[in-house]
């Protein structure tokens, strides 16, 4: 009897001492995940400005729906002026409320030729009472499924800024207020104006060559021009 007390004590001080061992193994494991930045809380939705598609031609031309009243809703995309910042937005997470009660309240936008329309997904995905609630007196608000689609948006709340001249997308990215945006739509604007310069530049050199080699009695084309290294033209 006495040797299985003792046998019992003995087992128990083992589980303490493995349980103490796991404790203090989790408590490191913790403590180097802190350090690497594990376990902080992450907001909702990050500051980002995703890399602009290449500024490449809209598949659409306009944004097309309807409103939470029930009335048809357009606006063009390309062919018209300024930039419009499509604001894709839903009634149910919780990123997105900011945003809907910013909508009524002035922002500074980096041109003031930048129109805010909001697009939600279309009546048989969203409810319009709720949306209609949500949308300040005088927001632009198009209810829109095909817009989500064409845009490829891959989270809500996320911003496209189109140039409405040319039908392009110039910037986009998620953002999880509105000075956010407006500084979004900063960068984006300013890294297409880089891109505006860098192609006038190469435009540039190009029509300045063509008139050198003009100069020289050749016109831009000429067959000499695609002449094979070493190959002087005769047979």
């Amino acid at each position: 009897m006495t040797a299985l007390v003792v046998l019992e004590a003995v087992v128990i001080a083992l589980l303490v001492v493995l349980v103490a061992g796991l404790l203090r193994s989790h408590a490191e494991i913790l403590r180097r995940l802190h350090e690497l930045g594990a376990g902080e809380t992450v907001p909702d939705v990050p500051t980002m400005v995703a890399a602009p598609r290449g500024s490449q031609t809209l598949m659409i031309t306009e944004l097309s729906g309807v409103t939470p009243t029930g009335g048809a809703a357009t606006v063009a995309l390309a062919g018209s002026r300024g930039l419009v910042l499509a604001t894709f937005l839903t009634s149910g997470c919780s990123s997105c409320r900011p945003l809907w009660r910013g909508l009524g309240r002035p922002v500074t936008m980096p041109r003031k030729d930048i129109r805010t329309v909001v697009v939600t997904k279309g009546p048989e995905e969203e409810s319009p009472a709720t949306i209609r609630n949500l949308a300040p007196s005088g927001a632009t608000v198009i209810m829109s499924s095909a817009a989500w689609d064409a845009f490829q948006v891959p989270v809500a709340p996320y911003f496209a800024l189109v140039d409405a001249t040319r039908g392009r997308v110039i910037g986009e990215g998620a953002a999880g207020s509105w000075s956010q945006v407006a500084e979004l739509a900063g960068r984006a604007l300013g890294d297409a104006a880089d891109d505006a310069r860098l192609h006038a530049g190469t435009a540039q050199r190009i029509e300045d060559t063509d008139e050198e080699l003009r100069r020289a009695g050749i016109d831009p084309g000429d067959a000499s021009l695609w002449s094979p290294p070493g190959d002087g033209g005769a047979s």
